[in-house]
């Protein structure tokens, strides 16, 4: 992204525009493919398997843009590959793990990770041999790739998962009960504000990196991995411990962390202070979406669980999607540390949200969805 950015001479608000425009298309796609999920269970591996498909097309295509709209327009059409994914994903762990529903997840979760991780220090290394327009081409081989092994290995694997649901009517009367949930809202709501935070970071700590501090495109690859990538070692011990003693025990002081770190990112003056302070939002930031994420699978009926992740997914974008362009408006005014100073405020409202949910352990629902 900072790349992209900088080479074509864009300003900082560029940066948010891009990510807007992805988390919308995600947005825009969450509610429908979470739907279908559900509808039908046993198919929720062919799902994730055109969300490989997806993922390389558009980044290729990525490859031929030379403007900002072009690149926000085919960025929109990516985010329908994370509604592909996600919400079969999930619905599929959470239904198969249901008293080790976190840590289930957080297991999947560490392959994101890892292409947090590796994806930018990947990424920043081609850079010193190739364009940013060749490396997105080169994306449509791993897709096509991984694609292809992914159904051979889970083809079949679905089935039986969840009994689905007999009629859109039986679909939209769950779907009814559970939005009048206030434990459940409240948590998606939550967990929105966290994403929002979230996708300030994620585009403008690299720029502040690059263009503020003046770090080489290899240090600038090596923070962007490091703000997601050490959710490798904390997602599966934050995940069981969140099993153990509950959601909202394990989430509050997280949350409470990252409306202090977001803002001190603004405070670094090279790379040694930002290495330390985005090494420890790192730790934290992912992990806790994915216990506010199990929260509310816990609360749904586990026939819901796709479309649950879906709302999920749909009001974290669509509050991500809001929350760079406000972001990148202020950047380009008072300048990029600004930014990091809405992140922080958009933590704090996730900690005061958290601290009115009641704590809910893995497979133990409430009691209005106790059934199922």
């Amino acid at each position: 992204m900072a790349e992209v950015v900088s080479s074509l001479g864009l300003a900082p608000s560029a940066a948010g525009i891009i990510m807007a425009a992805r988390s919308m298309g995600g947005a825009i796609s969450q509610f429908p493919m979470g739907m279908l999920a559900d509808r039908f269970a046993n198919r929720r591996t062919l799902f994730m398997t055109a969300a490989l498909l997806w993922f390389g097309a558009f980044y290729f295509f990525i490859g031929f843009a030379g403007d900002l709209l072009t690149i926000a327009v085919l960025a929109g059409f990516l985010g329908f590959g994370g509604a592909l994914w996600h919400p079969p994903a999930i619905g599929l762990i959470s239904t198969r793990m249901p008293e080790r529903r976190a840590f289930g997840m957080a297991v999947h979760g560490i392959g994101a990770g890892a292409g947090d991780t590796l994806g930018p220090l990947i990424v920043g290394g081609m850079l010193l041999a190739f364009t940013w327009q060749t490396i997105f081409k080169l994306a449509l081989i791993p897709g096509l790739i991984f694609a292809l092994v992914f159904f051979l290995l889970m083809r079949g694997f679905a089935t039986g998962s969840s009994r689905g649901h007999t009629s859109m009517a039986d679909y939209f009367k769950s779907l009814g009960e559970s939005a009048r949930h206030r434990p459940l809202l409240l948590s998606v709501v939550a967990g929105s504000t966290r994403t929002g935070g979230q996708m300030i970071l994620m585009a403008f700590v690299p720029l502040y990196a690059l263009d503020e501090l003046g770090l080489s495109k290899g240090l600038v690859g090596a923070v962007a991995s490091l703000l997601l990538g050490l959710s490798l070692v904390s997602q599966p011990v934050l995940a069981y411990i969140s099993d153990r003693i509950g959601r909202k025990y394990t989430v509050l002081p997280t949350a409470a962390l990252l409306t202090v770190l977001a803002p001190m990112l603004a405070l670094t003056a090279g790379a040694v202070s930002l290495f330390i302070v985005v090494a420890a939002i790192g730790l934290v930031m992912f992990s806790t979406a994915l216990v506010l994420n199990a929260y509310g699978l816990d609360i749904a009926p586990p026939e819901l669980h796709s479309s649950i992740t879906a709302a999920q997914f749909l009001s974290g974008l669509a509050v991500g999607g809001i929350s760079p362009l406000i972001a990148g408006a202020i950047a380009d005014s008072r300048g990029i540390g600004s930014t990091f100073i809405v992140a922080g405020v958009l933590f704090g409202i996730t900690t005061v949200m958290v601290l009115f949910l009641p704590n809910v352990k893995s497979g133990r629902p409430t009691t209005k969805f106790g059934a199922g």
